[in-house]
């Protein structure tokens, strides 16, 4: 009977590793957002999505939303000057893109005096932002091995690559030479430090076909019963690792008992 009971403990031990290893991974405890921020010689711009006067939510006194679209200035109106924003939902660890692209209008401008993320990821977060690649029109022309965030931003993480007035971004002159996109800006980035986000969830796979696969006695089976909830839910792998530890225990004093 010796043998009976140490091969109910191995396969019990079995299923409560390959139920451990179903445990989910951290997950990005939130959505954020992140935004394409500009603005050309002329001042034709795309503020922070948290600027009080023409960021998000704040429309211009013809109706239409000054983060919505470019705007420029016919003197001292603000003027719609098109084009259109692509933004990226951040649900995790991963790379993102934001864009401007469409019909857009820089007039004769020939350079920019700021360039820039806008996130609403707080700067205490515990989140990085890392390989930020700048693309005019298709074209990679700069990558910040390490982003460079916006020492005048104190609340959220905001990657700057290009600040006419910032010493460390070479002023003026830039860290990079560029000829004014006509077609498209994009900027990618890599964010680190929230944890896998929803896509990584979707992957996962259900915890029944790893428990077939895993329990190969009899006596493990009762413990494959109480693993029907799916691997995405937490406490349900505790439970269930409980249960096979229990089932254990049981089929070692009953192998006791044949003796």
């Amino acid at each position: 009977m010796k043998k009976s009971r140490i091969l109910s403990v191995a396969a019990a031990a079995a299923l409560t590793g390959s139920l451990l290893a179903m445990a989910p991974a951290a997950r990005a405890e939130e959505e954020y957002h992140a935004y394409i921020g500009i603005q050309s010689a002329s001042f034709t711009f795309r503020n922070a999505w948290n600027e009080a006067q023409y960021g998000q939510g704040i429309t211009s006194d013809e109706g239409w939303a000054y983060f919505d679209t470019l705007t420029g200035w016919d003197g001292p109106t603000a003027v719609d000057k098109g084009g259109n924003f692509t933004d990226a939902t951040i649900t995790g660890d991963g790379t993102y893109s934001v864009k401007l692209d469409g019909d857009f209008d820089f007039g004769s401008d020939e350079t920019l005096n700021l360039l820039f993320v806008s996130t609403d990821i707080p700067l205490d977060s515990g989140a990085t932002i890392s390989d930020v690649e700048i693309i005019f029109d298709g074209s990679t022309k700069y990558t910040f091995d390490e982003a460079y965030l916006s020492p005048d931003e104190t609340t959220y993480l905001q990657p700057m690559a290009i600040n006419i007035w910032n010493d460390d971004l070479g002023k003026s002159d830039g860290l990079f030479g560029y000829v004014m996109p006509s077609d498209s800006i994009e900027i990618k980035f890599t964010v680190n430090g929230l944890g896998d986000g929803a896509a990584a969830a979707e992957e996962e796979a259900p915890a029944e076909e790893v428990v077939e696969e895993a329990a190969p006695a009899e006596e493990a089976a009762p413990a494959a019963d109480s693993t029907t909830t799916t691997a995405s839910t937490g406490n349900a792998s505790a439970v269930a690792v409980g249960a096979v530890m229990a089932a254990a225990a049981v089929a070692a004093v009953s192998s006791k008992k044949r003796k």
